[in-house]
């Protein structure tokens, strides 16, 4: 934690959950839409020409890469039915699953030139094979008419032949879908296709509605072709190109061979450019290697095209789950659209336009071709050289294009816009992942683009990256570890999907990946941290999960981190991993008794409630939170859980009085499910506080009664004891009574902290915590009402009493743990009621906060870039630069010549302003014209150089009288710090502002609201952040103000109230910092030492007879000089200076008699201020003036008594002076509520 106040994310931020950032359920990222199988039709008819097509001479004849006047008419249609076969199976089946030869077989059926009747077989075979994954239909429409031929009912049939090849006829698109069914993808490759398209939809569209109509008749399954992709070769009115040195069949080349395609269309562009090049054939042979090779020259061109394909996708799909559907989900048809961009660029230099549905924008002009064409030339240039030199092939990268494409992603990532970068390249980092020499580099780049935001998490969730992570989380490399980590994090701060989730619980490595990071005492903190956070996401509401991780022994090795984190090794610096580890703690043992059994036995709660005294405010709620849910979780009854929860409850009763807003409203839900769990024995302690309530009132106003007759009525439970005898119980109702009168005090006491927190100075936690206290008080309620109904005959007491001890009776009893130190049996707690996700049924809670959620939500914040206060680019740190600077200059001018003005007058006032109420204590803001004058109820900011009010801050939000104020951190960013007669703390953040002004914090000083009203005063150390506050008459509070927690409690020694206080911290270097000197209401001044213990820590006292009954108005202190005095002011008007020099022993020297004494003002002193640099003081009285002095002589510069003015009145009564941190400035504030500030008027020429 760094050293300013309350700038940390709890204090700047609401504590709530951001379920924006959330994506939206999605299925397992494992479980895609599979293409199985395929039909194709092949009607090329060879040597055949079509009665209405006009082929040109020569023209395209090659068919999936076979020439057919080369071969026999036989052999030419067997090669090319075995090469869409082959080329087919190479789209739809994997690698690891082509060596099943048979099962290809079944899945690809291709018929050529084929009558409707085997079409519709092969149909049906196929689907009976392949269910209900999804077929792609095939048709290759080269050697029959066209489909806008009025006998094919233009458009809504193909043709096909006869069975006896003689004739050609019809196959109808309604047949087609009626045998297919769905899922399917149709490829047409033919004249007009995209009339086919067309007239299919306008089919599917009259299905739907038939179904519609006639639904109730007849149970047939709900028709889905209009959900059916389609890839068509040319739009309706055009025919496909007929370019002789192309294949005919250049779409399906495109789609099923698309190096192929691509290079056959660069040696026909170089052709067309009149680019001299050798024979293509030869050019083509000498590519060797395999597509899935990734270093021969084939591979490495099939990588390059499949990464500029999706990223060309990528960038124009505006909708990433379209990207999604289409791309990741299943192999086949990813490869089949990635050939449809291919083609469109193709094609369109052909004037042919591809059709697509779902329509997909043209990719023809897109600039990344520009880069496929630049590796083309690269690798095409190396296998010039290779043919021309002889030289063998050799295996490694040609193209430098991932390379650049890296280095791009990089410099984006690095210069670009936080929010607005698209990721051009995201798509690139799965084929970068799959290479060794770019994975290490890659993942650092993907963890740092995750770190940008959840936007980021769900492009990269989008785009399919997750399931190739999932593949890399084996990697047994410890460099990959943190990184690795990292992204899971991000991930799982974002995706809460159960794909995503049962994704890492899968039975293997991954499932315990995460937990051999987390008990790895080598591996940083922060790894270890975002391990613990995945794990609890996993745990996080699923009892199916938590089953698995208790198998893991999850809960004890949580304990050993807790336990490991505790010790010196790590000096505190491992807050985030604890926070995680109590928040993984708090999920599983939360409704699941198995769990919480096996933290008892491994004394895991133990571990927790030591952390609910950390240093750090989030750890501290997130100890709470933890033991929040092991109350109220057990199903079954035990004296050893009771015990327990005891003894956790007793915890929570000392974390009421914490200084951090969060922590308390933690402890508020935290000990409604203690309330919950023991309902009834909480309605007999609010009776029981009613009655101490009303005999207190009754004590007050009839003080004459017997003091035995109010110790008797005092409480029931003692009225219980008297009468338990007479009461007609059963055994087992006598042994409830017992525990209950046992356990009463515990539940008394946590009652009373609770109605003490329904008065907590902070909004929210007043609010949480009334409703826990109206939840009981409506239990009582309905108790009495009941018990009066039942009970006519009975008194009222007697009612009472029977239906608490019955309610009780009822309770306490149950189950009892039969073995100490063990849970109850494995059938116990499978047993009684359970809920739908397998957990005991409980009661809805009371309360709640969005803690949890909101420490969740921070791990989709950046964690490996720099804070915004941090870094240097940064609006927020430039300007708490520009502050410190200012601070700085305004320092080393006030030290320079301030400092030689110790007989300069303060006589010129420049501005009075009347207050709306009498003033309390003013105020100067170090860096602005801004002067806040205090009252009862408000701060008023006033610009004193305008004499203009800004704006009222009502500090105390309307709870009790304001009595003293001081600033924060005042040479940085000032808070203002408010004290009220109830010892309520608040601290305000940007208060000059009435727009931005916001409750940084609130908190009670002493836990509990003074008894005496005695004057309240605070003092700041702005070194080490304590803040120490007086407002009981024999102890001070001691706070830290970074830690939020109260240091210690001073002990005065002295039944006096104190009347003035001041600290070394930051004063003089020749003076300890941990002195702190207090005034008191005898006269007396007295120095503790903080380091001391309690009993000890008065280290020296000052005190002079003189000065009678006189208290101390104040007590100083000079700052940064190298004085060693005390100045020691009272209300008689007297100033000592004491020494505060030590002897050669350490000891402070004691001297009986000041070395100065000065008569600051005839009598009547009420006020005194210091200036931090001049060597000057003022002093006000009540007799209505004010006195200028120079300190350490006393010489009097000048007084102030009028106005200044034709006529200027006489200044009031003074009650509070302020001097100006850095400029030569005064401030008073009188009982008239006129407040003025006065200054120095030099000369000009002279300054």
């Amino acid at each position: 934690m760094d050293g300013i106040l309350y700038n940390e994310p709890m204090h700047k931020e609401e504590i709530v959950g951001n379920k924006d950032i959330y994506i939206e359920a999605v299925e397992d990222p494992m479980r895609r839409a599979r293409t199985q199988g395929a039909v194709i039709v092949m009607c090329t008819m060879i040597g055949v020409q079509p009665p209405d097509k006009i082929k040109l001479n020569p023209c395209a004849v090659m068919e999936t890469w076979v020439d057919p006047r080369k071969l026999d008419l036989n052999k030419a249609k067997e090669k090319i039915k075995e090469n869409i076969r082959l080329q087919y199976q190479n789209v739809i089946v994997s690698n690891k699953a082509r060596h099943n030869d048979q099962r290809a077989h079944k899945s690809i059926k291709v018929e050529m030139d084929c009558s409707p009747e085997v079409v519709h077989k092969q149909c049906d075979l196929i689907r009976r094979y392949i269910r209900e994954e999804r077929i792609i239909f095939h048709y290759n429409g080269h050697g029959t008419m066209t489909c806008n031929h009025h006998k094919s009912e233009y458009g809504r049939s193909v043709w096909v032949v006869n069975r006896s090849h003689s004739n050609y006829t019809t196959l109808s698109l309604s047949s087609i879908m009626d045998h297919l069914k769905s899922p399917a993808i149709y490829v047409w490759d033919c004249d007009h296709a995209g009339l086919i398209v067309e007239k299919f939809n306008e089919i599917a569209k009259e299905k739907k509605r038939e179904w519609e109509k006639n639904k109730s008749e007849r149970h047939a399954p709900e028709p889905k072709f209009e959900e059916s992709f389609h890839l068509a070769a040319c739009a309706k009115d055009q025919v496909l190109p007929q370019t002789p040195d192309m294949p005919a069949d250049l779409y399906t080349s495109c789609l099923t061979t698309p190096i192929e395609a691509a290079l056959t269309f660069w040696f026909h562009q170089q052709k067309v450019n009149r680019i001299e090049i050798l024979d293509r054939i030869e050019y083509l042979d000498r590519i060797d290697g395999e597509h899935n090779i990734r270093y021969t020259m084939k591979g490495e061109l099939s990588w390059i095209l499949t990464a500029i394909l999706d990223c060309i996708a990528w960038q124009l799909l505006d909708d990433h789950t379209q990207f999604k559907a289409l791309f990741r989900e299943d192999r086949a048809m990813s490869s089949l659209f990635r050939g449809h961009i291919l083609a469109d660029r193709m094609m369109r230099a052909y004037q042919v336009t591809p059709v697509c549905y779902p329509d997909f924008p043209s990719a023809a002009a897109h600039p990344l071709w520009r880069s496929w064409d630049l590796a083309l030339d690269s690798i095409m240039r190396e296998l010039s050289l290779r043919i021309t030199t002889k030289k063998p092939p050799k295996d490694g990268q040609i193209s430098s294009f991932f390379f650049d494409q890296l280095t791009e992603f990089k410099v984006s990532l690095q210069y670009g816009k936080l929010d607005d970068m698209d990721a051009k390249q995201l798509p690139l980092l799965i084929q970068m992942l799959m290479a060794f020499q770019y994975r290490e580099e890659t993942l650092q780049l993907i963890g740092k683009y995750l770190d940008r935001g959840p936007y980021a998490v769900k492009k990269f969730i989008h785009v399919g990256l997750i399931v190739y992570i999932y593949k890399l989380i084996q990697n047994p490399q410890k460099e990959f570890k943190y990184i690795m980590v990292l992204i899971w994090a991000k991930v799982l701060a974002t995706d809460r999907s159960s794909g995503t989730l049962d994704l890492l619980m899968k039975e293997g490595p991954s499932r315990r990946y995460f937990l051999n990071i987390l008990t790895d005492p080598e591996i940083s903190v922060q790894t270890r941290s975002m391990a613990c956070f995945c794990i609890s996401i996993l745990a996080k509401d699923s009892p199916a999960h938590q089953e698995v991780l208790l198998g893991e022994n999850l809960i004890s090795k949580l304990k050993d981190c807790l336990e490991e984190l505790g010790s010196d090794v790590y000096q505190n610096t491992a807050t985030k991993l604890q926070k995680c580890a109590l928040l993984c703690l708090g999920y599983m043992w939360d409704r699941n008794d198995k769990a919480l059994w096996n933290a008892v036995r491994c004394n895991a709660y133990e571990e927790v409630l030591k952390l609910v005294d950390h240093f750090h405010p989030e750890t501290r709620a997130a100890a709470v939170y933890a033991l929040g849910t092991f109350l109220n979780s057990r199903r079954q009854e035990s004296d050893h859980g009771a015990t327990i929860e005891h003894t956790i409850a007793s915890k929570l009763l000392k974390a009421c009085d914490d200084g951090s807003v969060l922590v308390r409203k933690e402890v508020v839900v935290a000990l409604a499910r203690y309330v919950q769990q023991y309902e009834q024995c909480f309605e007999i302690a609010c009776r029981t506080h009613r009655e101490e309530a009303r005999d207190a009132r009754i004590s007050r106003t009839s003080l004459c009664e017997d003091d035995d007759h109010i110790s008797s009525s005092t409480s029931p439970i003692a009225d219980v004891r008297k009468r338990v005898g007479v009461v007609n119980l059963n055994k087992s109702s006598i042994l409830s009574t017992v525990r209950q009168l046992a356990t009463s005090n515990k539940f008394l006491d946590t009652w009373r902290c609770i109605k003490n927190l329904e008065r907590d100075p902070h909004k929210s936690v007043r609010d949480l915590t009334r409703t826990v206290v109206q939840f009981i008080e409506r239990s009582v309620i309905r108790t009495t009402v009941r018990t009066s109904s039942e009970n006519t005959d009975s008194s009222p007491d007697s009612s009472r009493l029977d239906v608490s001890l019955a309610y009780t009776s009822q309770y306490m009893t149950g189950p009892k743990r039969t073995i100490f130190g063990k849970g109850p049996a494995d059938d116990e707690v499978q047993g009684g009621n359970k809920g739908p996700d397998g957990r005991g049924e409980r009661p809805a809670l009371l309360v709640s906060t969005k803690f949890p959620d909101w420490c969740e939500a921070s791990f989709a914040k950046p964690l490996v870039q720099k804070r915004r206060e941090s870094d240097p680019n940064s609006l927020e740190y430039i300007q708490n630069e520009e502050r410190y600077e200012e601070y700085c200059r305004l320092h080393k001018k006030a030290h320079g010549t301030l400092s030689k003005r110790a007989h300069e007058t303060i006589d010129s006032q420049i501005c009075c302003m009347k207050n709306p109420k009498r003033p309390i204590q003013v105020n100067f803001h170090p860096f602005h014209p801004y002067l806040y004058i205090l009252d009862e109820s408000h701060c008023h900011v006033w610009n004193y150089t305008r004499t203009t009010l800004l704006h009222s801050l009502e500090c105390c939000e309307g709870r009790g009288q304001t009595k003293h104020s001081i600033l924060l951190n005042p040479n940085f960013r000032p808070f203002f710090c408010v004290l009220n007669n109830d010892a309520e703390v608040y601290i305000w953040r940007d208060f000059q502002s009435a727009k931005e002004k916001t409750l940084a914090s609130a908190f009670r000083a002493f836990g509990e609201v003074p008894k005496q009203k005695i004057p309240m005063l605070m003092n700041y150390g702005e070194v080490k952040n304590n803040l120490i506050i007086s407002g009981q008459s024999k102890r001070m509070a001691c706070w830290n103000l970074i830690k939020e927690i109260r240091l210690a409690d001073i002990q005065t020694q002295t039944e006096m109230p104190l009347t003035a206080m001041a600290s070394s911290d930051g004063a003089s270097e020749n003076v300890q910092e941990n002195l702190l000197l207090s005034g008191f209401h005898d006269g007396v001044c007295r120095i503790f030492d903080l380091r001391m213990n309690p009993g000890d820590q008065v280290v020296q006292r000052f005190e002079n007879s003189s000065t009678g009954n006189k208290y101390v108005v104040n007590v100083h202190l000079v700052p940064k000089t190298d004085q060693k005095h005390v100045y020691v002011s009272h209300s008689s008007g007297e100033m000592f200076l004491w020494d505060l020099r030590k002897n050669g022993r350490g000891r402070y020297l004691l001297s009986d008699k000041p070395f100065q004494t000065h008569k600051v003002v005839n009598n009547n002193l009420k006020a005194v201020a210091f200036h931090n640099y001049a060597p000057v003081m003022a002093c006000g009285s009540k007799d209505q003036y004010i006195r200028i002095l120079n300190v350490p002589w006393g010489d009097s510069l000048n007084d102030i008594k009028f106005h200044e003015g034709f006529m200027g009145q006489r200044v009031g009564p003074i009650v509070s002076l302020a001097f100006h941190p850095f400029q030569y400035k005064l401030a008073s504030a009188g009982l008239d509520n006129v407040v003025s500030v006065y200054e120095k008027v030099f000369n000009q020429s002279r300054y």
